[in-house]
Formats: C-alpha cells, structure tokens, sequence
C-alpha cells in the first residue's frame, strides 16, 4: 500500500474493495466521466445505484457495495489528473462491477473473499478485467493512467495487472483488429 516516502511504492494498482470507507466528496468531473463511461460503454450499469466520489486513502480507486449501492472511491492524489488518466482508472472499476454484478450473490461473495485472500487470485483477476478494460477500446487510457500513477511514485507488476509492453500489445492487436474488420465492411455500410 502507499507509503508515506515518494519513493516507488507497490500497491494494487486500481483494486481494493475492502478498504474503501463510506461516502467523499462528490465531484462534477468524476460524476460527468462516469455518467459518459457507463452511457458508452457499460449498458448493464445504466439503471444500477452507483456514485462516484474523491475520498479512498489506501488504494489509488476502489469500490465497495453498501446497501445495495455501488460506490466508487477516487484518491485525491489523482486531482491533477487529466480526464483522460480519469476515465482509465474509473473504466478499469466498471469492467469490475459489470464483472461482478454477472455472478449470483453466493459467488459475488467468494470471489470477493478469493481477491482479499489469494494472491494468484487477485492477479488474475486484474490481468482479465485489464483485457476487458482494453476490449472496450479504454487501452490508451489505462496507458495514460498507469504513466500518470508511476510518475506519482507507485510501481506495477503482474500482480496489479498487465505490463505497459502487454497493454500496448493488446491495444495494437485491437486496433489492427478493427482496421481489417473496417477494410472488409461493405462501401456505404
């Protein structure tokens, strides 16, 4: 978790939904780019409880259910952040809850408790919402988040997700993707 030094500190680069305190500051910025995400991205969240505030200490974003309402938490040390940096980091917490809300309740909670407890587990389950992340044509803004979040000090590995070299691979690979799915799409179409 963040230390008090600036040096390189490790952390779970986005995730951590256990330490997530109740409710910040909300903020027009933050409400603005969730409110676009999830209206572009992210038909399943459209009629789901969710806010989005300044106010986790412990993660760089995080999210946490109470009540029965998703609430995603932002550090403030993402203040300076461009809107592009934002909405890597926040398109990163949805694929999460969009992830999670397809489990049934029993499940939910075991992955939950798998995340909290395994290693291998949490891994995994960074890489694979990074992909997602990625799928949805949000990889240059995940780049920009994780550039931004390592000049504020904080390093990854495999265990916080994909690698910068992996995440331009894949971002590469979707967009030749898209260039040949576009060059065989009929004139006029």
């Amino acid at each position: 978790m963040p230390s008090e030094r600036h040096e390189a500190k490790e952390v779970s680069h986005i995730e951590n939904r256990l330490s997530v305190k109740p409710a910040g500051r909300p903020d027009p910025l933050l409400s603005q780019i969730l409110r676009r995400l999830i209206r572009r991205s992210f038909p399943r969240l459209r009629r789901l409880p969710l806010t989005i505030s300044w106010g986790v200490d412990d993660a760089l974003l995080g999210y946490t259910v109470q009540g029965g309402d998703h609430l995603i938490q932002v550090n403030d040390c993402l203040r300076s952040a461009t809107q592009r940096v934002l909405e890597g980091g926040i398109a990163h917490e949805l694929c999460h809850i969009d992830a999670d809300l397809r489990m049934g309740p029993y499940q939910r909670e075991l992955a939950w408790r798998r995340y909290g407890e395994s290693r291998w587990y949490r891994m995994r389950e960074e890489r694979t919402t990074e992909r997602r992340v990625i799928e949805l044509g949000y990889g240059s803004h995940l780049l920009a988040f994780i550039r931004f979040v390592r000049r504020l000090g904080y390093s990854f590995t495999r265990e916080h997700g994909l690698l910068i070299p992996e995440i331009r691979r894949a971002v590469e690979a979707r967009q030749s993707r898209n260039r040949q799915s576009d060059a065989r799409a009929p004139a006029g179409a």
